[in-house]
């Protein structure tokens, strides 16, 4: 009897284990939307859209002194650093003609980057969303919204669920872009499109950091491939 007990308890364990094992890799995965999907997707946004860009990036505002040395995720043109997420928005609003909306906390992130992911990681793994310093007033008016954000562990940093939960995406185009370390969008597509069914969801660029001096032919390709 011992033994059958303690068969079963065994067999749980490894039951558990192999389970905890496939939705913590499962949760890494990436995934790509086809050509074809990203194409109808495009397709659906009329000629005359009003555009809006929202993006979340780090360093912010707050730390205006920021050494460009402190990390990957900031790059320095014409003697102005960028957040990497910030400069991408800035290049698509130009090129869009788009609104500009930089989402941001109420509460500061820190500036030493081993502490930002320590930070970060807690915020993520306990879904923890910030409260946000302000919102998009008119945002009715826009049809089509791009949304960018770095990758934090695998996910949208938490400040993009508090913007993306704010507003009613219902009838409206998202196309979300990326700054990342190699692993492009992971999951992130599928998870907007499951919290906005009746949104029209659209993957959009995704930008390695480390080729952040060719972004902007990146995305000049990007949207002469989709028609803007």
């Amino acid at each position: 009897m011992k033994k059958k007990i303690l068969l079963g308890v065994l067999l749980s364990v490894i039951i558990i284990a192999v389970a905890g094992t496939y939705m913590y890799r499962h949760r890494f995965d990436k995934y790509e939307q086809s050509q074809e999907e990203q194409a109808a997707g495009i397709k659906a946004i009329g000629k005359d859209s009003c555009f809006l860009v929202a993006y979340f990036s780090w360093p912010s505002p707050d730390y205006p002194d920021l050494d460009a040395t402190s990390g990957a995720s900031n790059i320095v043109k014409d003697g102005k650093l960028y957040g990497n997420t910030e400069y991408i928005a800035e290049i698509l609003s130009k090129k869009l003609n788009a609104d500009l909306f930089r989402i941001e906390t109420v509460r500061s992130y820190p500036t030493e980057p081993k502490a930002l992911l320590d930070e970060t990681k807690v915020e993520n793994t306990s879904h923890m969303k910030p409260e946000l310093k302000s919102r998009v007033e008119n945002f009715s008016d826009y049809d089509a919204i791009f949304v960018g954000y770095p990758l934090w562990w695998y996910d949208m940093p938490m400040a993009i669920y508090s913007f993306l939960e704010g507003y009613d995406f219902s009838g409206k185009t998202i196309v979300l872009f990326t700054t990342h370390g190699g692993n492009r969008f992971c999951r992130t597509v599928p998870t907007v499109r499951k919290l906005f069914p009746k949104a029209n969801v659209v993957q959009g660029p995704a930008i390695y950091d480390r080729e952040m001096d060719k972004a902007e032919q990146s995305l000049d390709k990007w949207l002469k491939d989709k028609g803007f």
